[in-house]
């Protein structure tokens, strides 16, 4: 019996309108049998039905019979091209996997998790992938995260990180601030920041504009990441993901039902709340009114019968984040407020940006050589081109020197 996949059925209504929101579409993106719609719909699906059930709630690939419909275009079912991204992340494990294949590393934890992660995006993109499709996205962030800088992260240089991302006011701080790295995996700052638990450096990255929804290559985001493959704490940057409105659901894999089988059942049940440990704002309470209009995390179970009346969703924005977290004098320093408007005053008035130095880009660079100098050896040509250079100093000297007396 052939094994099949039921799918939604979509309406077509026009070539303005996308069929799978049915909504006007959103930086659209036409795939090659012709059919087009918003960049994120024609993601979503692929991430959504790109997986079976089984591969959802184990986080690897199965093998499986399934119908390929499932990586089909929405309307005709012609297969949906892998994505840039997609291939270049592919290239990479499979050349990890063979470095450590030649290296006799294939009994460790990193290993099976290189080949995991191969296996699942090779079966996402299809066998019947012709190899040079690709499907362009033309609102993709072209950004590239340069390693040195990734590698800063683990090491806590915050300033130098900041100085790469710029101005937080500029389009090149809104451009680089969710740049990836397409050989590690699509790793963002925010992936770096949950796997070291830099807490605080991710909450400088989300005031600047970085996307809590950021994916790598496996479509995870920092709170799968942290859920689905136990990378980093979740008592730091797992809590941090949700106050900033990270999603549980319409992911790949199916968070809630792993969180069941894996953790505390009542835990996964308080994640299954609107609210819960989400920022909120309380409002209509009639018992205590001083409280109505500030925010709270909920961080308790709240039963079925309670409709969250007093509760409304508040997510934090760069926006309006509550507090704020800054560097200063090679320090970071979170800053509390009395109330929400009077952190979000502070930020209107370029809280935080004051101490931007004008020559932040140029300096940047250079620290960015200076690094690069650290991390590559020098070749043959460069230490020949500085012992040249030495010997012409001294060259230089000699000549200068005062005249002997005859």
């Amino acid at each position: 019996m052939q094994n099949t996949l039921a799918l939604p059925q979509f309406n077509f209504q026009n070539d303005t309108t996308c069929g799978i929101c049915l909504e006007e579409k959103c930086h659209p993106i036409e795939l090659p049998c012709g059919h087009s719609f918003c960049a994120p719909c024609i993601h979503g699906w692929r991430d959504k039905y790109g997986l079976t059930a089984r591969e959802k709630t184990e986080g690897r690939f199965v093998a499986t019979d399934a119908s390929d419909v499932r990586r089909g275009c929405p309307n005709c079912r012609q297969p949906i091209p892998p994505t840039r991204d997609m291939v270049v992340s592919m290239n990479a494990f499979a050349a990890q996997k063979r470095n450590m294949e030649h290296d006799t590393i294939v009994s460790s934890d990193e290993y099976n998790l290189i080949t995991n992660k191969l296996a699942s995006l090779r079966k996402q993109i299809g066998e019947d992938w012709d190899g040079e499709t690709i499907l362009e996205d033309p609102e993709e962030n072209q950004v590239e995260l340069p390693v040195f800088i990734a590698r800063c992260v683990p090491r806590n240089d915050t300033r130098r990180i900041l100085g790469w991302l710029g101005d937080p006011a500029s389009q090149q701080c809104r451009d680089r601030v969710n740049a990836r790295i397409p050989t590690h995996g699509n790793m963002a700052l925010l992936h770096i920041c949950q796997e070291e638990d830099n807490v605080n450096l991710a909450s400088i990255l989300l005031q600047r504009g970085a996307d809590v929804e950021v994916k790598d290559s496996q479509a995870a985001t920092m709170f799968v990441r942290n859920i689905a493959y136990g990378q980093g704490s979740f008592e730091s940057c797992g809590k941090l993901a949700l106050e900033w409105g990270a999603t549980t659901t319409g992911h790949a894999i199916d968070l809630l039902e792993k969180l069941e089988s894996d953790a505390d059942p009542s835990f996964a049940t308080l994640l299954k709340s609107q609210f819960g440990l989400r920022r909120c704002e309380i409002m209509g309470l009639g018992s205590r009114p001083d409280l109505n209009g500030n925010t709270c995390v909920v961080k308790g179970y709240l039963p079925e019968t309670d409709d969250g009346e007093n509760l409304k969703r508040r997510d934090r924005t760069p926006g309006d984040p509550g507090y704020y977290v800054e560097f200063k004098s090679g320090k970071t320093i979170r800053r509390d407020f009395k109330s929400n408007e009077e952190c979000q005053a502070f930020i209107a008035s370029n809280g935080g940006v004051l101490d931007i130095d004008e020559n932040a880009e140029a300096k940047a660079e250079q620290a960015a050589l200076e690094l690069l100098a650290e991390l590559e050896p020098e070749d043959e040509t460069n230490q020949a081109k500085k012992s040249k250079a030495k010997n012409c100093v001294k060259s230089n000297k000699k000549k200068g020197g005062k005249k002997k007396r005859k």
